[in-house]
């Protein structure tokens, strides 16, 4: 118990001399040494924006690489399994995409879908259209002007559809995740103490009843 408060003491004067000498940021104690995030709420920006990039900005470059990679395979994933039409935001009496509000955990899938959603609710044709798809259908990231062009959307990719749906929600959690490490910082491991101290207290009265016997 002795060597586990003189472990946390010694972090915490490492950090408190780290935050005196090491430029302003928030900082967190991490493995016992001081990690400066920066500032958090742009790291947090950046993390929902581009999976990493809050990382990056703090940098932590390998955490940085491994949550692009992950969380990008699994849009690119869902985009091709889906036929690039898995992604999209819609609210109205046609249909409720409640699937866009996981996938909205990453800015680089959400924005397009919002900004092609906002023009369709102004009456305009959605971006891109006839680039990557047919002239009669709509652009990447935008909503199905019907009912049955969203059924063509499933037969042309059999369940594909949903598989991709499934991905980019995958994705989308994800990232929540790596906005919330990005603005709190790495979690402490568990010391420990409490259940030393259960069992401190259980010896304690097995010998209180030994000697009561």
């Amino acid at each position: 118990m002795a060597k586990t408060v003189r472990k946390s003491q010694k972090a915490e004067l490492a950090g408190r001399e780290a935050r005196s000498s090491a430029p302003a940021g928030d900082f967190v104690i991490a493995d016992g040494e001081p990690l400066n995030l920066h500032n958090r709420y742009l790291a947090a920006f950046l993390s929902w924006l581009v999976p990493g990039a809050g990382h990056y900005y703090q940098g932590r470059a390998l955490k940085a690489c491994i949550y692009f990679a992950s969380i990008m395979a699994c849009i690119i994933i869902g985009l091709v399994v889906s036929g690039g039409r898995c992604v999209y935001a819609s609210w109205n009496l046609q249909e409720k995409r409640w699937q866009f509000i996981l996938q909205a955990g990453v800015g680089l899938q959400a924005v397009p879908a919002v900004v092609q959603n906002w023009r369709k609710g102004n009456n305009n044709p959605s971006l891109f259209q006839g680039w990557f798809f047919d002239k009669n259908e709509p652009g990447p990231f935008a909503a199905p002007d019907s009912n049955a062009q969203l059924d063509q959307w499933h037969k042309n990719t059999a369940s594909g559809f949903d598989l991709g749906s499934l991905y980019t929600m995958i994705a989308g959690l994800l990232n929540f995740l790596a906005i919330f490490d990005a603005f709190s910082g790495p979690l402490p491991p568990p010391t420990g103490n409490r259940p030393k101290a259960k069992a401190t207290g259980q010896a304690d009265g097995a010998s209180e009843d030994i000697a009561k016997g």
